[in-house]
């Protein structure tokens, strides 16, 4: 099979570069274009000699090109003559740009698809071939062919002040409803907000009652990745949530006729909710392809992943700090990349989780967490003491939960603030 390459479309792309007369039409093609694009060793030489003369300030022609690909190559100064002799003009310069990018994917596609059968013949495991092959290729994507203008942000935000000053506006981020908690942080798409806690303190029933609510009042499709519990499990707890009922009593046999009311009437709400969930990952890049997945088909625009450190990463090739710093790292571009809002789960640290009042430096394992995440909010029990932390209202007995914004990119930090846990039915107040 022939390997993709396009001989003309590299030429011209050369010739427009060296008839440019200035730097202006390299450097419109060098942010697009890189070494490992071209095919042809001459047109790389070439290439490369424009850009060193870039980076020297120095005007692109065909005599400081020439001079300096001969420098490099004396049997090459015909070669340099005769490619500036293909193109005289650069209409049509995007268009072949676009040519090499396709050509230059289709090879590194064909590359790590042929590594990938070498492998299929060892008898590798298949998540790790997928694995590899995901994580080269994301090095190989074209970039992108427009370099965005600041008009664009500035067009969108002139159209949003004028939709506030006439009162039509609604913000795009996704609510709590939890009134305390969205007074003090805005979940908006393409942001991770990390919440952090010790054991037992309810942080996987905080995020799914977030889940819950935003699905059931807004609409909002979700996924949830849930690496502690069967889908089963979890569902159960959500139907006590929703139903706000101890489904216990029904395990039991000891419900009342109002208690399973509520609670099939829970069932049945759930059971429309757009709200999607998985409970086996073996990578971080399968969770990316997921979202991309669910991004397409379902139009997802709520992520929660149950927990950070639950996610499994090559412990051959890095320790564990650096492995989590990855995927911390690759989950704020799944973010960013997806236009969907992540509700990342991490524990503390020992000395975090021993804590009064546990920080942003409590977080475990990587301090890139914190750097990766635009909110965090840490969360622990009143006295550090469950047991001293449980009072009773006219709902029941509850869990005096506190918590501080460590870090809200949009917002003010080191807010404080309470929850009322009630665990019995797994309802955040």
């Amino acid at each position: 099979m022939e390997i993709p390459h396009n001989k003309d479309a590299e030429e011209a792309v050369l010739a427009c570069c060296i008839n440019g007369g200035d730097t202006n039409t390299f450097e419109t093609s060098q942010p697009l274009l890189s070494s490992k694009d071209f095919y042809f060793e001459d047109h790389l030489l070439v290439w490369e000699s424009m850009c060193e003369l870039s980076s020297e300030s120095t005007t692109i022609d065909l005599i400081t090109v020439t001079e300096r690909v001969t420098s490099k190559n004396p049997n090459m100064r015909l070669t340099t003559m005769e490619i500036s002799d293909k193109v005289h003009t650069s209409v049509g310069l995007m268009n072949y740009i676009d040519i090499i990018l396709k050509k230059s994917q289709l090879r590194a596609m064909r590359r790590e698809y042929m590594t990938a059968l070498d492998k299929i013949k060892e008898d590798k495991d298949p998540q790790v071939i997928q694995d590899d092959i995901t994580r080269e290729l994301d090095g190989f994507k074209p970039r992108e062919k427009e370099v965005t203008h600041i008009k664009n942000s500035l067009d969108v935000i002139k159209d949003e002040f004028e939709a506030m000053a006439r009162g039509e506006f609604k913000h795009e981020y996704i609510m709590t409803h939890i009134p305390h908690l969205d007074e003090k942080i805005k979940l908006e798409l393409g942001c991770v907000f990390t919440i952090a806690a010790p054991t037992s303190v309810g942080k996987s029933a905080l995020s799914m009652n977030i889940a819950m609510r935003s699905c059931s009042k807004d609409k909002t499709p979700t996924l949830v990745f849930s690496l502690e519990m069967p889908q089963k499990q979890l569902t159960k707890r959500m139907i006590g949530a929703m139903s706000k009922s101890n489904t216990k009593q029904i395990e039991e046999a000891v419900a009342s006729h109002k208690t399973i009311d509520k609670v099939n009437n829970a069932i049945d709400k759930l059971n429309v909710m757009p709200l999607h969930t998985i409970h086996t990952v073996k990578s971080i890049n399968q969770i990316a392809s997921d979202v991309r997945r669910y991004k397409k088909e379902k139009g997802i625009k709520l992520v929660v992943i149950d927990y950070l450190q639950l996610i499994p990463f090559d412990a051959g090739r890095m320790g564990k700090a650096d492995g989590i710093a990855m995927i911390s790292q690759k989950i704020k571009q799944i973010a960013l990349e997806n236009d969907v809002a992540i509700i990342l789960l991490s524990q503390l640290n020992r000395e975090g989780a021993r804590s009064d009042r546990p920080d942003l430096y409590h977080l475990k394992d990587s301090g890139s967490i914190e750097n990766d995440a635009d909110i965090v909010l840490i969360m622990n029990c009143k006295n550090n003491d469950p047991e001293s932390a449980k009072f009773t209202d006219d709902y029941g007995t509850y869990m005096h939960i506190n918590y501080v914004i460590g870090k809200n990119r949009e917002g003010e930090r080191g807010v404080r603030g309470f929850f009322k846990f009630y665990s019995s039915y797994g309802i955040f107040y």
